[in-house]
């Protein structure tokens, strides 16, 4: 007999900067679903050397973006049935 696969959660990611209402919108819709959303701080990252200037350069213009297991699945702002579309495309088995 086998016995079907657990699927672990995806990985939720929002790039935001400090200041940015946008990222306070987005971070409201989704963590009425995913409670655990890590927040990174572009600019913080840059600063500690965790981003270099090319991929924070990237990403400055586009804040908030959403990432689900490290895919841009959304920038600027999401409705809850597109996030809930997100993640459960998200899902890996």
């Amino acid at each position: 007999m086998r016995l079907p696969r657990r699927s672990r959660a995806p990985r939720v990611e929002m790039l935001s900067r400090p200041g940015c209402h946008l990222c306070e919108q987005m971070l409201r819709v989704v963590s009425q679903q995913v409670p655990d959303v890590v927040v990174r701080d572009i600019d913080a990252e840059r600063r500690a050397g965790v981003m270099d200037e090319g991929e924070h350069d990237g990403w400055t213009t586009q804040v908030p973006v959403l990432l689900v297991d490290g895919e841009p699945v959304a920038r600027w702002e999401i409705d809850p049935a597109d996030l809930r579309t997100a993640l459960s495309s998200g899902r890996r088995r």
